[in-house]
């Protein structure tokens, strides 16, 4: 399988803060990889220079195309964004209307958007607010509405940058669900997170901290490594951090990461 996403060498200063050092990161494609660390680690930084927002020293290619000021456009054709603000993306008067731009600008057909628009709307469940406008919405569906905005226009690659904080928790379990799917047909996405729970529907995990890749390897792999989390200052998801105590006291004879297989173990 080949990389979607190829960084080599990256260096980027914020002012005289050096947050990128020689940072070297590949990212498959097909992958669902969640991006973990503590604030302040560079995780959204890195999200915006792979879209082109900011400029680094070092090479960056997507999908083959190396960035530059001449292709970051193209580049940005193939990803979908969701930021942390969805306030910061709104542009139009209706939710509608906002799930719409961005295939308006694509030049596609109005039914094909009216369809586009009907689908993601009914998938995300947001159906009802439709003709409600944005900006009067609670923070959690205007979280929905930019993840719409985002998956209508079918990306390659989707970008979550903390984009499902806002969401309460078994809606956001809705919604990781959802996006497993569309990962399983074929989605690239990258979910860039302090949540520790959400790492449990990634195919792979990225641990960072002070600008650097400290560890990087599949879900099941790394969630094994205790003494990883810890060092760096994050939690581990609960059914994880239980699993460890359980297995401590010989209740179970290994990690587990769902929660039903746990109790199944337990009662046996």
């Amino acid at each position: 399988m080949k990389n979607i996403v190829e960084i080599k060498n990256l260096d980027f200063k914020y002012g005289e803060k050096q947050i990128f050092d020689k940072l070297t990161l590949n990212i498959q494609e097909g992958s669902f990889t969640s991006i973990i660390g503590p604030n302040g680690s560079g995780k959204s930084t890195l999200m915006k220079l792979i879209v082109g927002l900011l400029k680094a020293e070092g090479t960056i290619i997507v999908d083959d195309i190396t960035m530059s000021q001449d292709t970051y456009k193209d580049i940005r054709k193939k990803i979908g964004i969701v930021f942390e603000n969805p306030d910061n993306q709104f542009v139009s008067e209706t939710v509608m209307d906002e799930i719409a731009f961005s295939l308006e600008n694509m030049n596609c057909e109005k039914k094909e958007i009216r369809e586009r628009v009907k689908e993601v709307s009914a998938l995300l469940g947001i159906e009802s607010i439709l003709e409600k406008e944005p900006h009067s919405l609670s923070g959690g569906q205007k979280e929905l509405v930019s993840l719409a905005s985002a998956l209508a226009s079918k990306p390659q690659i989707l970008i979550l940058d903390e984009a499902l904080d806002m969401i309460d928790n078994n809606r956001r379990e809705d919604i990781l669900n959802i996006l497993t799917e569309l990962n399983k047909e074929g989605l690239t996405i990258i979910n860039i997170t302090h949540n520790s729970e959400e790492l449990l529907y990634g195919t792979n995990i990225i641990v960072m901290n002070d600008g650097e890749i400290k560890e990087q390897g599949k879900t099941k792999e790394l969630l094994r490594k205790e003494k990883l989390f810890k060092n760096n200052g994050l939690e581990l998801p609960f059914v994880v951090d239980l699993s460890y105590k359980l297995k401590y006291y010989g209740l179970v004879d290994d990690i587990v990461l769902d929660m039903d297989e746990l109790v199944d173990k337990i009662w046996k």
